[in-house]
């Protein structure tokens, strides 16, 4: 049996999944992009939980990604953002291709995944007895394939 905390979140408006993954047994877990809509939704749901968020791991900045940081850091003042030193964004954090983020018993590897964005980034997530998965922000997209068509977008670099 596995003690991993996996929640899937879905903000309509933005059409934007968020995710919650921790571990059960030290309450150590990330936030990955929160929307700033959901922000009370996810803060009590971690706080029902009785989870530790070490970061809002953003994987590319586009609002609709990375505007739950902020609204959540009024629920939860010790939250730190993470995101790809590529981006040109500001956070208290950077990761870059081959970091490991250790949650508990769990690992997330930061993939670079640019196309969408120039700094897009996926994290691969394994440990033991869990079924390894991949968190693509928007460079996949359930039943289709990521969009290129904002800023930074590049068909030719994301496929």
């Amino acid at each position: 049996m596995s003690n991993l905390v996996f929640k899937q979140l879905f903000e309509k408006e933005s059409s934007t999944y968020t995710y919650i993954v921790g571990d059960e047994i030290t309450k150590e877990a990330v936030i990955i992009d929160p929307v700033d809509l959901t922000a009370v939704r996810d803060a009590n749901l971690i706080k029902e939980l009785g989870l530790n968020i070490k970061y809002a791991l953003n994987t590319h900045v586009h609002a609709d990604h990375i505007t739950g940081t902020h609204a959540l850091r009024g629920h939860l003042p010790n939250l730190k953002s993470a995101l790809s030193e590529k981006s040109g964004g500001r956070a208290d954090a950077y990761f870059k291709q081959g970091d490991h983020i250790k949650i508990g018993g769990f690992t997330l590897d930061v993939l670079e995944t640019p196309g969408h964005t120039d700094g897009c980034v996926s994290f691969y997530l394994y440990g033991s007895g869990i079924i390894p998965c991949v968190f693509t922000g928007d460079a996949v997209l359930i039943r289709g394939c990521g969009r290129t068509d904002f800023q930074q977008g590049s068909s030719e670099t994301l496929y």
